[in-house]
């Protein structure tokens, strides 16, 4: 976590750094921006998830397809005369199934479905520069939360029910024009590392010699930290001084490390590597639409 800490930061005040000039010709954010990124906000529509595990080159198993997600999320953008201080605070949740391609099921290949729960909780903290009397320029500093629980073919994985958990921080600058009084566009793009990246998952453990049968616990194993990268556009409409629309789309990319293999133990006082989580590589594409109101 600690080499994540300081990549992280490193990108955040790079970007920082390469704006400093900016300052000096910063003024106050343009009002339709400011709307535009303060208040309360509600989103629908689609995230479709498109997860890779791969051994020594090859692919062993691949979940793709598109689930229902909710957002909820605040944000605020105050104005001086040099800028504002920005945050923003986002919670999703999407619930459905998506298509499974295995390398084996249980000894067997197979082609399934996996049903899907993805809880994301994300949050930044920034300053934004007012520029040309129709632009913004908002460099951030972000950290979020991921949980997915997969039930690949409703059980019949060697690992039953799996729940993956990860943070992710890293830094990121937000682009924004008020193209007319009532209509503003975003550009997002940040880049940073997963970490604490984790899975739990049964597993077997012990096997009694004598009758042959094998017992199974639920075990939790580390996976090694990854890039993460996001990065995406939206475009609101502001109504009228309260309420407001929106259209966003992002593109979210992540990876996850091999884990150590656990060693199954015998009765007879033998033993052998147990199951292992191989590299996995994530890319999600969220497409939302939804409303929002001023604070």
């Amino acid at each position: 976590m600690a080499r994540c800490m300081r990549c992280a930061v490193a990108c955040l005040f790079g970007v920082m750094g390469a704006l400093a000039p900016l300052a000096a010709i910063a003024g106050p954010l343009p009002y339709p921006i400011q709307r535009a990124e303060s208040g309360f906000s509600v989103g629908t529509g689609y995230l479709n998830q498109d997860y890779t595990e791969t051994a020594g080159g090859t692919i062993l198993d691949q979940e793709t397809g598109a689930v229902p997600v909710l957002s909820l999320a605040a944000s605020s953008l105050s104005s001086n005369p040099q800028g504002g201080t920005y945050w923003r605070v986002e919670g999703r949740y999407a619930r459905g199934d998506t298509n499974y391609n295995g390398h084996y099921l249980n000894g067997a290949p197979a082609q399934t479905t996996t049903a899907n729960t993805i809880v994301d909780i994300n949050g930044r903290v920034g300053f934004g520069y007012g520029l040309y009397q129709r632009m913004a320029l908002i460099p951030y500093f972000s950290i979020g939360i991921h949980r997915w629980q997969r039930n690949v073919g409703n059980g019949q994985g060697a690992g039953g029910i799996e729940d993956y958990t990860n943070a992710n921080l890293g830094g990121g600058l937000l682009w924004e024009m008020a193209l007319a009084p009532r209509v503003v566009l975003a550009v997002h793009a940040m880049g940073g590392f997963t970490f604490g990246a984790q899975i739990t998952a049964t597993d077997p453990v012990f096997i009694d010699s004598s009758t042959n049968t094998v017992y199974y616990a639920r075990e939790t194993k580390t996976l090694g930290d990854r890039a993460y990268e996001s990065g995406g556009v939206r475009a609101s409409y502001l109504i009228n001084r309260v309420w407001r629309t929106f259209l966003a789309v992002d593109v979210i990319h992540f990876a996850y490390g091999a884990s150590a293999s656990t060693p199954i133990f015998a009765s007879n006082g033998t033993g052998q590597n147990g199951y292992y989580e191989p590299n996995s590589r994530t890319t999600q594409v969220l497409v939302l639409a939804g409303a929002g109101a001023r604070f």
